[in-house]
């Protein structure tokens, strides 16, 4: 469907609680002599936890203060991650461990799926639900999470501006594993005016049928917005792929989703 007004979802902002902390950072050791950092944020009382999977190779380059060091500081969610905080959630931004850096693949790998999922197991005790959030080839760890591993998984999924069809450009979310094993509520975002060759809006029909064992799987489709100016990048953070110009409509309607399918 396409979203012609979310004035209706642009009022849970009104309601939600106006204070949260300041940023810091969690550091992890999913391996004896590996670090893993993360940012966190939280309200003063989430309603839920939010884990956010940047696009690209997913590296933020976090340093100990939680200052983030790579371009991805401009990557649709990791930009909009305090507009969730303030929708009431507390919000996780996992760097890649530092093992991984340097790799080829490593979002394929089960490792990485059990890094994510520590995130996902930290997140639960600070606030239940938990969900997790990707964007554009952050679509990997979302169903890597699934995919790959089995110990601790996130109560709903959401995926805007997918990598979800085809192998261009280093794989999709498609081929990272058995899709049937996803069996959360899902929605999957789409720009319809995205042009990125890897994230054409109609691969979202297609990545739903694949969706078996998921109980629901929604698609909201958004319009307007970007591209910035001088941005002629459309896999960009600056371009409809990165909903540059309506990052609040974005938000909305994913908080919006959240809270009518993810249940405590």
């Amino acid at each position: 469907m396409i979203v012609r007004s979310v004035l209706l979802a642009l009022l849970l902002f009104a309601t939600t609680l106006p204070a949260w902390a300041a940023e810091s950072v969690l550091t992890l050791t999913p391996r004896p002599g590996v670090t893993l950092r993360v940012l966190v944020d939280r309200p003063a009382a989430p309603v839920g936890s939010i884990v956010l999977m940047a696009g690209g190779d997913g590296v933020l380059d976090l340093d100990a203060q939680g200052t983030i060091g790579s371009g991805l500081r401009e990557n649709h969610l990791v930009r909009t991650r305090a507009a969730y905080v303030k929708a009431g959630y507390a919000v996780f931004v996992p760097d890649i461990a530092s093992d991984q850096r340097g790799t080829r693949g490593y979002r394929f790998t089960a490792a990485y799926a059990s890094d994510v999922a520590a995130v996902i197991a930290e997140a639960r005790k600070m606030a239940p639900p938990v969900a997790i959030v990707g964007t554009s080839r952050g679509s990997l760890p979302v169903v890597a999470v699934f995919a790959k591993q089995s110990g601790v998984r996130p109560d709903a999924a959401v995926i805007s501006s997918g990598t979800l069809m085809g192998s261009e450009g280093g794989g999709s979310a498609s081929s990272v594993g058995d899709l049937g094993r996803i069996n959360v509520p899902v929605m999957l975002l789409r720009h319809r005016l995205d042009s990125c060759r890897v994230s054409a809006p109609a691969d979202a029909d297609r990545f739903k049928a694949l969706l078996t064992g998921a109980p629901k799987v929604d698609i909201v489709t958004l319009d307007g917005g970007g591209p910035k100016s001088g941005s002629a990048e459309p896999c960009g953070a600056s371009h409809y792929h990165g909903f540059y110009g309506i990052d609040d409509q974005a938000v909305a309607a994913t908080v919006q989703w959240l809270r009518a399918n993810m249940r405590r």
